[in-house]
This record gives structure tokens, C-alpha cells and sequence, in this order.
């Protein structure tokens, strides 16, 4: 009994009360403090919090990580955590915004309605213990996996939505990294003009140890600035730039160009089949040879070019010849005897699906699917082919666009589709390859001392052969212009044609011009015949209708024929007249398609209507070409073009990149 009132003497004294009311504050703040910690309900996201204010690493499941959505974005909505309710970033949960709201969810028994959480008070309680973990510094944001796409986003009934701020109002733990650019290989020099503005050529050779670039039509030499206290040394292009004619010949649209050391001269063709060359200690622009209409049916077209040591050599698949131009010559010399590409037998030699030409003392053949051809010999009393097999690393399908080698270097092979270098010993026929990021645009390429340099848009790769990547490296395929994704071909039931004398590039030499399309004729998979219906590759609106056209009479013909004779070019005007009945289509984007030699238009279009892709537009003909003229309507075909940027499909570019553009658009010819 005594012991009893003993007892109960102590829990009235003050001395005894402190430890029992300091014992029962620690547990109801101790219970605050898990509450508040457990907003969203999850165990794991408190852990992350409490192991992220103490600076250590946490361990959670994939499944969780790759739920945060990204902050910032209007429309976000917080992912389903593995126990069924939502995740909130731990930077959410520490500093609330006041336009975060909350939906309950839906096993809760609260009414369907959203609740602001209030704004935490100027002293956060949970501060403390932030500065108790990381009295120094604070913890870094964690990041945030990228918003998953809308067909994958969990169930926002069952969870809690985010009303995102604006910008300005983000928290900066919600900014996201910018993104990466890819890895480049190799070392690289920025391609820039005389006043800083980026230069994108399309070829590039070496000379007496410079570089020198070409574009559609200019040409460059790399110089150097030596470095100062204000800059680091640093290379720029100087123009060498060519008249606007050479000796009366018209400047026209640049193709390749070679390096004629001997001559101390570049030689560069242009895609109207002229022969320009430029000497570089004087500066001096002179004709080595302007295209001339000398032979039969078909045409040259000289889709490439290199140097035997003597004389320019010309790869024309058209009629399937290499030819031999010695300068200031106006007649050539032929490699083969004269065999016409639809008309080749076993044992006749072939090079009607050439694409490249190099000589380094043989002459090597790049065709269309990859496979080279190697002659020795350079007149036709002398040629004979040799085997040249090789195999190229990696599963992907070849896409050739360039041939280059010289003396005591490898062949290379560059796939401007597959943003890929192949590099072929001569010997052995062993290759190894050189892969590129996606984003990339390769084009010329001049080797150099146990490598090569190679253009990639507006910089200058250099690649060691002792880089070369693993033969199963992955290939990044080339992006093509969104533009031009989902066009279809504008004849029914059609396919690309399978020679390039069609595509866009190609000479035109009767007029002396430049074709800026792609003809659609019978045969190849194609069925065109007078009257065939020309369809709309694409959506978009009519912005010229020749409902009302008249074609030229023969007296008019000759005498626009003459003037293109006389001028050795085709002005705008007359090439306008040679497309005949015409319909255009604006496609917007600064994208326009062109359908030309139409026999007539459809009479249900009016003029500035909108037109749907597949919609019939006109009827395929002959007109503007001048078989319409009596006793000579034959051959009608569909000429069709697209422009992208104020330029034809094409321009700029070799007519193997020409092609491999064509082939990613439609397919792949028949």
C-alpha cells in the first residue's frame, strides 16, 4: 500500500511528467512526420527521399524509374507506381507548386474533386532535416526519364493529375538536360566562308597539299588563320569562284570535279556534260571541253569523271561507254565498242548501271548495287576486265553514291544513305567500314596519309584507317526531309524507272540544259500510254492549271531549238515552253510538285482548288516536246518534278545521291 502511494507520488511530480510527455510529443511527431513524407502513399518514393537528402544512391526497380513523367510538358500526368498508386517526383513533394493539384483515387471514399495542397509555410519543417543529411550542399535533382508516348500512359482516373506551371514559374528541378549530339569519330574542321557563314559543298579534292571544295556552282580553297591572343588558329573557305561563262559557255550546274596535279589544274564536269578547268596558281578559269551533240540516239550523259595521267576519262552509262577526252578535244575516244545498254549480249562489256569511275593507273566501274569492276588498259585496243571481288562489312544493303581512290591508297566507297565510308584493299579485296551518326550528310571524300577526309554537311571528318569500326557495328541510316515522307508515284500502279538518263540531273544536250525531273514512260514496271491519268503524288493546292493550253507549232519548236543551239543553255522561258501542258501543286512547307507533257487536264479542276494525293489531275501526253508535230507523236511519257526550298530534288547532288534520294521517296526501281 505504501508502495503504491510512493508510486503514484512520482508520476505527480514534475521530474516524472517530463520524460512521459516528452515520450508521447516524440511519437505524435514522429507520426506527422511519416504522414507528410507519405503523400502519395509510397513506401518507395520515401525512401528515395529520405537516402536523396543524405546524398546516397537508391536501388529501385526499373518498372519505377521509367514511370516518372517528364516535368514541364502541358498534358503530363504522374505514372502508376507498382503498388497501383501515383509517383510524384521527390522535388514535388519537397517544394509543393501551388498549381499542383490532386484527384483521389478511385478505391478512395473522398468525392470525385480536385484538392489544392496548400503551399508549405515559410519554415519548411522538413528543412531541417535536409541541412541534418547535407549540411553543405544540396542534393541533385533526380532526372527524369522522357514522357512516355499517350498510348502508354497509365490510367489518369486512378491517379494524381499535375497541372504543369508555365515556364517561367518551373521549378528549376524540373528543367530538363538538353539533349546530346551524337558522337562524332575522328577530328573535324568546320567548313565556314570568308565572313563565318557555314559552307555545305559537295566534293573535295587536295592539291599540292590544300583542300579545295565545290558546290553547285563555286569552288573554295581552305586557308588558314594563324592564331592570335584574341583566337585559336582556324581554317575558312576562300572563293575561287567561276564566271558567269567560260569562253561563251555557260556556267551551269557543277556534278564532280578531279585534280589534274600534272596541269596543276582542277577539272570539273557539270551536269550539262561541259568540261570547265580551273588552275590554281593563276587562278584562271578556262573550257577544257564543251558538250557537243556529235552522236546518235541517246545522248552522252556523263554522270562521272576521273584522271588516267593523261587524259580526262567519262563514265556514260547511257550508252554504255567509258570515254577518253584529251584536252581541247572536241571528238573522244572510246573503251569499248559501241554497244548500245539494251542491246548487250553475253560477253559484251556493260556499264549502263555505273555510277563512279576512279583510275589509279586501272580503271575501277562503281555500279548501282555496290559491285565494282576493275579494267586494265586504257583504249579500247587494250581493255579487259579484271576480277575485283570483295565483300563489305555488315548485313546492311549497299547504297553507293561515290568511287574515289588515288595511287597507294585503298578504294573507298561512300554510302551517303547508310552515313557510312567502305574502305577496300586493293590486294586482298578485305574491306572494313566506317560508320556515321544518323544526322549526317556525306558527300565528297579526298584520301589522305593513312586515312581520308570526308564532307559531312558543313564539316570536314578526318578518319584513320586504324579507326574503322567493328564489322558489326550498327548502320545509321540517313533521315530523309520529312517533307517528303508518304509522297506516292503519280502514275498508277507505277515504279521508278531503272536507269539514271531519266532522273533529275541528267543532260538534256538537245537543248543543252539540265533535266529537273523524273519521266515516268511504258516499260520497267510502268504502263504509260497516251491518256494514261497523271495522279497527285500528294495533298495540296493548284497553283497553275494549263486548261486552256496550246502547244508549239513547228516553226516555233526550231526556232527555240535554235536559240538553245546558239546560247548552249536553256533559258527559263523555253525550258517552261519543252514541259508543255502543266499542272502544279503547292504542297506548303516551301514544297511544289510538277506534272508536265500532259495532253490535257482534268475538266473537273479548278483553278486554286485543293486536290487529295491519288487524285486524278490530267491525262499523260507528248506535249512540249515536239513529238506532237505531225507524223511524230510517239514516246509519251510523264514528266514529273519536286522542289523542296526553291530547288529541284536533285540539286547539288551526283546522280548516284540522286538515286539513293529517289529510291528512299518511291522504292526501289524495278
Amino acid at each position: 500500500m505504501t508502495r503504491r502511494k510512493n508510486d503514484a507520488g512520482l508520476l505527480e511530480s514534475g521530474k516524472s511528467r517530463v520524460p512521459f510527455v516528452a515520450g508521447i510529443a516524440f511519437l505524435v511527431v514522429g507520426f506527422v512526420f511519416c504522414r507528410t513524407l507519405s503523400v502519395n502513399g509510397s513506401e518507395t518514393t520515401d525512401a528515395s527521399l529520405v537516402a536523396q537528402a543524405a546524398g546516397k544512391p537508391v536501388r529501385t526497380s526499373a518498372r519505377q524509374d521509367a514511370g516518372h513523367a517528364t516535368e514541364g510538358q502541358p498534358g503530363d500526368v504522374t505514372p502508376i507506381s507498382g503498388t497501383g498508386r501515383p509517383e510524384i517526383p521527390p522535388s514535388v513533394i519537397l517544394q509543393p507548386h501551388a498549381q499542383i493539384k490532386l484527384t483521389p483515387s478511385a478505391h478512395q471514399a473522398a468525392p470525385v474533386q480536385q484538392h489544392s495542397i496548400q503551399q508549405q509555410p515559410q519554415h519548411n519543417f522538413l528543412q531541417p532535416l535536409q541541412d541534418f543529411f547535407a549540411p553543405h550542399h544540396q542534393p541533385p535533382a533526380r532526372p527524369q526519364p522522357a514522357k512516355k508516348p499517350a498510348h502508354q500512359q497509365p490510367n489518369i482516373q486512378q491517379s494524381h493529375t499535375i497541372m504543369v506551371p508555365q515556364p517561367h514559374e518551373q521549378p528549376t528541378s524540373a528543367v530538363q538536360p538538353a539533349a546530346k549530339p551524337e558522337p562524332q569519330k575522328g577530328t573535324s574542321i568546320a567548313l565556314v566562308d570568308e565572313s563565318g557563314k557555314p559552307v555545305t559543298p559537295s566534293a573535295v579534292v587536295s592539291q599540292n597539299g590544300k583542300f579545295y571544295f565545290l558546290g553547285p556552282k563555286q569552288l573554295w580553297v581552305m586557308e588558314w588563320v594563324e592564331a592570335t591572343a584574341e583566337e585559336p588558329r582556324h581554317a575558312y573557305l576562300k572563293k575561287c569562284h567561276p564566271p558567269a561563262a567560260i569562253e561563251k559557255i555557260p556556267v551551269q550546274e557543277f556534278n564532280n570535279m578531279i585534280s589534274v596535279a600534272p596541269r596543276k589544274s582542277l577539272v570539273i564536269l557539270s551536269k550539262a556534260g561541259d568540261l570547265f578547268e580551273y588552275f590554281i596558281e593563276t587562278g584562271a578559269w578556262h573550257q577544257y571541253r564543251a558538250n557537243l551533240w556529235l552522236t546518235g540516239s541517246p545522248d552522252p550523259d556523263y554522270v562521272d569523271l576521273a584522271f588516267n595521267g593523261k587524259d580526262i576519262i567519262l563514265l556514260d552509262p547511257e550508252r554504255n561507254e567509258i570515254w577518253v577526252c584529251p584536252p581541247n578535244s572536241k571528238y573522244l575516244s572510246p573503251y569499248f565498242k559501241e554497244v548500245m545498254p539494251w542491246q548487250v549480249r553475253r560477253g559484251d562489256q556493260y556499264v549502263g548501271d555505273g555510277i563512279g569511275i576512279a583510275y589509279d593507273g586501272f580503271t575501277y566501274i562503281l555500279r548501282k548495287g555496290g559491285s565494282l569492276t576493275k579494267y586494265s588498259g586504257n583504249t579500247r585496243a587494250t581493255v579487259r576486265q579484271m576480277k575485283f571481288p570483295y565483300r563489305a562489312s555488315g548485313r546492311a544493303r549497299l547504297r553507293p553514291s561515290r568511287l574515289i581512290t588515288a595511287a597507294g591508297a585503298p578504294v573507298y566507297i561512300v554510302e551517303r544513305e547508310n552515313n557510312r565510308v567502305i574502305c577496300i584493299d586493293k590486294k586482298t579485296g578485305q574491306s572494313s567500314h566506317f560508320v556515321f551518326p544518323k544526322s549526317s550528310d556525306l558527300r565528297g571524300l579526298a584520301p589522305i596519309k593513312d586515312g581520308f577526309v570526308v564532307v559531312n554537311g558543313d564539316t570536314l571528318i578526318t578518319r584513320k584507317l586504324d579507326t574503322a569500326d567493328a564489322a558489326g557495328a550498327e548502320i545509321h541510316p540517313r533521315r530523309i526531309d520529312h517533307r517528303l515522307e508518304g509522297i506516292g508515284i503519280p502514275v498508277p500502279g507505277g515504279c521508278l524507272p531503272s536507269h539514271l538518263g531519266v532522273f533529275p540531273g541528267a543532260r538534256r544536250l538537245y537543248r543543252y540544259g539540265i533535266h529537273a525531273g523524273v519521266d515516268f514512260f511504258n516499260g520497267a514496271g510502268n504502263r504509260v500510254v497516251m491518256g494514261t491519268p497523271a495522279l497527285a503524288a500528294e495533298s495540296g493546292k493548284i497553283t497553275r492549271l494549263d486548261r486552256n493550253f496550246k502547244d508549239m507549232d513547228a516553226p516555233t519548236f526550231n526556232r527555240v531549238m535554235s536559240q538553245c543551239a546558239r546560247e548552249h543553255n536553256t533559258s527559263e522561258h523555253n525550258e517552261d515552253l519543252f514541259r508543255g501542258c502543266q499542272v502544279w501543286i503547292d504542297h506548303g512547307n516551301r514544297m511544289v510538285t510538277r506534272y508536265a507533257h500532259l495532253d490535257k487536264i482534268n475538266n473537273g479542276l479548278k483553278d486554286n482548288a485543293f486536290v487529295t494525293r491519288g487524285e486524278k489531275i490530267g491525262y499523260i501526253g507528248v506535249s512540249g516536246t515536239g513529238q506532237n508535230l505531225p507524223g511524230r507523236a510517239k514516246y509519251p511519257h510523264l514528266h514529273f518534278e519536286i522542289w523542296l526550298d526553291g530547288h529541284y530534288v536533285g540539286y547539288g547532288l551526283t546522280p548516284g545521291e540522286t538515286l539513293g534520294v529517289y529510291e528512299d521517296i518511291f522504292g526501289t526501281g524495278r
